[in-house]
């Protein structure tokens, strides 16, 4: 509405489709009122924000559609009802209304929004670039940095993923799940001490992340500091009691102190809670041939194989048990096909068994 100024003015109001005109002495001020469609549209909205907060996500699309098609550019019912899309998993619906926010220059957030959605789809070139995008719009949000370096880490860039999680903590000191990442990272390009730097920062943050403390003690693990590992992964499994991996891992690191006994039974833990688990199967199945339990192993290995008929590793084991139970045939079989499936230490095999 434009205005003019004036001191005195004597208001008459004609109703004309949506406008009033006011008469101030010889000046005419034209006023745009809220037409119906516009007051539906927002209450059409308002129910869609609702239902939205309910995690009625179905409804909030259909609430944010009937206020998109009452009131024309409505920007942040596209971009709610985008979201409303996320959380249903219709990333393509939900790509198309960010690409309709993006109409209006104030809708910075559908940058990042529309990345997420690319990222889900597996097109990581594109979400990367609206990440990029997202970051020129607001320099200050931690989040594209964030989400980007885990692109770069999934995609084997790990120098790329420490630079995007570093810009992560620069601009939020507390993001124990940056500090984490960077370990990772890290710890991928051997730089155990720095990974484990990270992994204290984050434990230092947020203590009750069983997922970090086994982090941590994996880098011991990697350092041969097994009193330590341990320590890190019973630290892991008291915050998390059903957690599987952690018990391998501590399993693992009392095998590689020589504590066969201890490792077994933390190989059975991870078993009892993941009946599927091949890779602790031939865990215990090592931890049973180091304690001359050749019968056990081949069991544990056989298990590990039905599950995972490619694990190159448990046919390895199996073959060295069987050569012990003078099976010399099986152990040649399973030598064989632990080659073929390109098992390390089997490079040399050259199936010649007799």
């Amino acid at each position: 509405m434009k205005s003019i100024k004036s001191t005195f003015f004597v208001l008459v109001v004609f109703l004309t489709s949506g406008t009033y005109y006011c008469f101030a002495q010889d000046t005419i001020v034209e006023a745009t009122i809220i037409g119906a469609e516009d007051i539906e549209a927002d209450k059409s909205y308002n129910s869609g924000t609702q239902q939205f907060q309910a995690k009625n996500f179905t409804a909030a699309v259909n609430d944010f559609t009937k206020a998109i098609e009452l009131k024309e550019g409505f920007t942040q019912a596209y971009m709610n009802r985008g979201s409303a899309y996320m959380e249903l998993e219709e990333y393509s619906k939900a790509i198309q209304d960010f690409n309709a926010a993006l109409n209006d220059d104030e809708a910075k957030e559908a940058y990042y929004l529309r990345a997420k959605c690319y990222d889900k789809l597996g097109s990581t070139d594109k979400a990367e670039g609206d990440y990029a995008s997202a970051m020129k719009v607001n320099p200050e949000d931690e989040r594209p940095y964030y989400y980007r370096g885990l692109i770069k880490f999934n995609g084997g860039d790990y120098n790329g993923a420490i630079l995007d999680f570093t810009e992560t903590i620069k601009r939020n000191k507390l993001h124990a799940y940056a500090y984490n990442d960077r370990g990772s990272a890290k710890r991928m390009l051997e730089d155990y001490d720095g990974a484990i730097q990270d992994y204290k920062k984050a434990l230092q943050i947020n203590n009750n992340l069983a997922f970090i403390h086994n982090n941590l003690g994996s880098a011991y693990r990697k350092k041969g500091r097994f009193d330590e590992a341990i320590t890190a992964y019973t630290k892991a499994v008291s915050v998390d009691p059903n957690y599987h991996l952690a018990y391998n891992n501590r399993g693992s690191a009392y095998y590689d102190d020589e504590n066969y006994e201890k490792a077994l039974s933390d190989f059975s833990k991870a078993i009892e809670l993941n009946p599927d688990y091949a890779f602790a199967y031939n865990n215990r199945a090592s931890a049973k041939f180091k304690l001359e339990d050749y019968k056990g192993c081949i069991d544990d290995c056989s298990k590990a194989i039905q599950i995972d008929p490619k694990y190159a590793y448990a046919y390895q084991n199996r073959g060295n048990a069987k050569e012990l139970m003078r099976d010399d045939a099986g152990a040649c079989n399973d030598w064989t096909k632990a080659k073929e499936l390109g098992a390390s230490g089997m490079q040399n095999f050259n199936g010649n068994c007799q």
